[in-house]
């Protein structure tokens, strides 16, 4: 005389199970809820919850309402019922005291919470099932470039673990368009330049940094918004008596560590005096830090305008050293090197100045460089107090005037090439020698000694200046390709690479081997300045990027194979250098557009509205693959900043990284399709019979992503959703990747000549695949039909 229950089931989704319900008698629910977990960093405190329910049975008429406190399972009397133990699986049979019911078998409590595998495998504590396997964390991270190759960031726990293999829990987007959303919006001022985004306090949300113009557009002020709600939290106005200075309003400002204490400072150029700006420093709470000077304290300014900081390392120390242009600053504001007395205009075509200088080992020497534009400049580094530091030119082509640079490695050889975008034209040089490319010969060979073989610069379509170039893999053949914004064409152009597939407009001659040629134009209109940026990101995860890009009136989402409009957003825009940038800003693992806004004419569609500030938009239905929540720069590229916001003190080589190889793009990594998989299993513990039943939804990860706590848990009385519900709890801890959480609820048993019907659900799975992404949506519910106490023995 072990059951009376009928069948009395855990671990069956619902579907087909038969039941009676015909003898069902009033049901009251009181909560208690005892934790397993399979968060190895956290101890959940057993929690209890008072709850006093009153249910009505439809057949019965009769009504019971209860309210006692209950914080752990209890035993029961009789050693033949039993006793301590739980009903599981169908038909039901008995786990004793010690047991837990999983997978509708009886098995042996695991002290971890963390199943794993076939066999369900009892992890240790402190590990995660990674696959099949049961593994430790190998170190903290933000996001998987902090990890080892092979491995992903694990978001939830914010430690490495080993990526699956092969994946059996992924989440692949598909779709044709983007479906988005307002998260939240700024709308005090007009913001001219790109935002930077970092967590500059460590709390583990970014802040998004903006340059917002005041009276014209040269100047402007510091503002820091919340990444998650976009409220301010503090500005830096122009106050100089107390050290409070005011922004050169048209340009790029950027965030890195510069003062060492681990969080990310704020670096951007000052109010104008006399064509020039001194270039200051604020910490992550905004406290001033130091304005540009020389070694006797005296100040310098240098030309910025429309230009942008740069941070990077030279001197392999913790902080970062700014660059503006040919201006070259150490990390606590001492100007080292300031060609011409105003190396800050280097870099830009002549009639719009401001240079947006990229830093990258273009020799292999180890050591980085300044690449300004047409010229690169070799940079040796002693570091002395003050440091010693000698800048010398390493070239300087002459094929066509300055511009702005980009660096990508365009035929795969291991070596980096520059795109520069100068005055109308593109064209592509050799990283070492800053000759043209030798685009029909990845060992240049063939053009030693014959300059004629060499790829020509290629015309922007569109007119005007043409913007900062971006790189990305646009049409998923595994190699990079450029894209530039031109007066009133946006362009994505290829090269005529060995094997490589012509998709070309119908009216384009046949590119010769080793050319630039376009693959696609879109209509824009940017008659304005036309030298806006754009960045680059992948939505779908499949291989070939998508373009962000901003004209004078809307944003918009182009495919990157054929310039179809994914999206399009009234947007009105100064067109100075911006461009919209995709990060995870309100680090909720989702990647969100961020975007500026300034009040200007010139935008006659019927109905349009300008507008003015930040906006951050997100995808509807959270479907566009993860990114990192960091953009710190308009040079910005994966390797230069860590996931701190931090300029790394050696730099990898982005264009030899696996995944990266691209230029203002930005990534997630290892893991990019990962999915959690969450399931319950309802059972029956007959601890507190023969008054009352304990219910126990046991709510498992069995994906390959955890999920913060939170999850929605449902008691009903009766067979789904339309019953009567009796309670709804939350689970109190993270679910990683096999990890478990006992949801409890006791509820007073039917009379002992009667059953009752118990369901219970996750993620609110009456009502649709609920709020968490699964791979599976099937599993989110389970049935126990005809449960009861055991009658007493005779």
């Amino acid at each position: 005389m072990l059951l009376a229950l009928g069948a009395a089931g855990c671990g069956d989704d619902g579907a087909g199970v038969s039941a009676s319900a015909s003898g069902t008698d009033s049901i009251t629910g009181i909560t208690t809820v005892g934790t397993t977990t399979g968060d190895p960093t956290t101890t959940a405190p057993t929690t209890t919850a008072t709850t006093g329910v009153s249910a009505s049975d439809s057949e019965s008429g009769t009504t019971a309402v209860t309210g006692n406190t209950v914080t752990e399972s209890s035993s029961t009397a009789g050693d033949d019922q039993c006793e301590g133990g739980t009903l599981c699986g169908q038909p039901a049979s008995c786990c004793p005291a010690g047991n837990e019911c999983l997978a509708d078998n009886c098995m042996p409590e695991c002290d971890s919470g963390v199943h794993c595998g076939p066999s369900l495998e009892c992890c240790a504590i402190g590990q995660i099932c990674s696959g099949a396997e049961c593994v430790m964390p190998t170190g903290p991270c933000q996001d998987s470039y902090d990890c080892k190759a092979g491995e992903y960031c694990e978001q939830t726990l914010g430690q490495c673990l080993p990526q699956p293999d092969p994946l059996t829990c992924e989440i692949i987007p598909e779709f044709d368009s983007l479906n988005v959303f307002l998260e939240w919006q700024w709308t005090e001022q007009d913001v001219l330049s790109s935002p930077a985004v970092a967590d500059l306090d460590g709390d583990g949300v970014p802040e998004v940094v903006v340059n917002a113009t005041q009276f014209d557009y040269t100047t402007g002020i510091v503002v820091v918004l919340d990444g998650a709600s976009g409220l301010e939290k503090f500005r830096i106005e122009h106050d100089p008596v107390n050290q409070k200075y005011g922004t050169q309003g048209r340009s790029t400002l950027a965030v890195g560590d510069v003062s060492g204490d681990g969080l990310p400072d704020i670096v951007f150029a000052g109010r104008e005096a006399g064509g020039k700006s001194p270039i200051h420093a604020y910490d992550h709470a905004g406290a001033w830090l130091w304005t540009s000077h020389d070694a006797d304290n005296a100040q310098v300014s240098t030309g910025v305008q429309n230009g942008g900081a740069t941070l990077a390392n030279f001197d392999n120390d913790p902080q970062a050293e700014v660059v503006f242009g040919a201006t070259l600053i150490d990390h606590d504001g001492l100007v080292v090197w300031n060609l011409n007395n105003n190396g800050g205009l280097v870099g830009a075509p002549p009639n719009y100045p401001g240079g947006l200088s990229a830093v990258a080992d273009v020799t292999g020497d180890g050591y980085p460089e300044i690449v300004s534009g047409k010229q690169a400049w070799k940079v040796a580094w002693t570091a002395d107090a003050p440091p010693t530091v000698m800048v010398t030119e390493l070239w300087n082509n002459t094929d066509g005037t300055d511009g702005w640079p980009a660096i990508a490695d365009l035929d795969q050889n291991g070596t980096p090439e520059v795109v520069l975008a100068a005055s109308g034209m593109v064209r592509v040089l050799d990283g070492l020698t800053g000759k043209l490319w030798c685009g029909v010969d990845p060992t240049g060979v063939m053009c030693e000694g014959n300059d004629a073989l060499r790829t020509q610069p290629h015309t922007i379509p569109g007119g005007g200046l043409g913007g900062p170039p971006t790189v990305g893999d646009f049409d998923g053949d595994g190699r990079p390709e450029l894209a530039i914004a031109a007066a009133s064409q946006y362009t994505v152009f290829d090269l005529h690479r060995e094997g490589e597939e012509i998709v070309k407009p119908d009216n384009d001659p046949m590119p010769a081997l080793g050319a630039i040629y376009r693959r696609w134009s879109s209509i824009t209109q940017d008659q304005s300045s036309n030298v806006t940026g754009s960045s680059v990101f992948d939505f779908q995860g499949d291989g070939a990027a998508e373009v962000t890009y901003n004209d004078e009136c809307y944003a918009r989402v182009y495919s990157g194979i054929d310039g179809s409009i994914l999206l399009k957003i009234e947007n009105s825009s100064a067109t100075i250098h911006e461009y919209p940038l995709v990060v995870d800003a309100d680090a909720d693992g989702n990647s969100e557009i961020l975007m500026v806004a300034t009040l200007v004419d010139g935008c006659d569609d019927p109905g349009y509205q300008q507008r003015k500030g930040v906006f951050l938009y997100g995808d509807a239905g959270d479907g566009w693959v993860p990114t990192r929540r960091v953009w710190t720069q308009h040079t910005y590229h994966v390797t230069g900043t860590t996931s701190a916001g931090n300029v790394p003190m050696v730099e990898d080589n982005n264009w030899t990284t696996p995944g990266l190889n691209n230029y203002r793009q930005n990534v997630q990594g290892e893991g990019v399709f990962n999915a959690p998989d969450l399931t319950v299993e309802l059972s029956i513990g007959l601890g507190f019979c023969p008054k009352q039943l304990e219910l126990i939804a046991t709510v498992r990860n069995e994906g390959a992503l955890g999920v913060p706590a939170g999850v929605d848990v449902d008691f009903y009385l009766g067979q789904d959703a339309t019953g009567i519900l009796l309670d709804k709890i939350d689970t109190t801890v993270a679910l990683l990747p096999g990890g478990s959480e006992k949801i409890k609820l006791v509820v007073d048993a039917p009379p002992l000549d009667m059953t009752a019907d118990f369901y219970v659900e996750i993620d609110q799975a009456s009502a649709g695949d609920g709020e968490i992404l699964e791979c599976n949506e099937d599993n989110n519910s389970d049935l126990t039909t005809a449960a009861a106490c055991p009658p007493p023995p005779r």
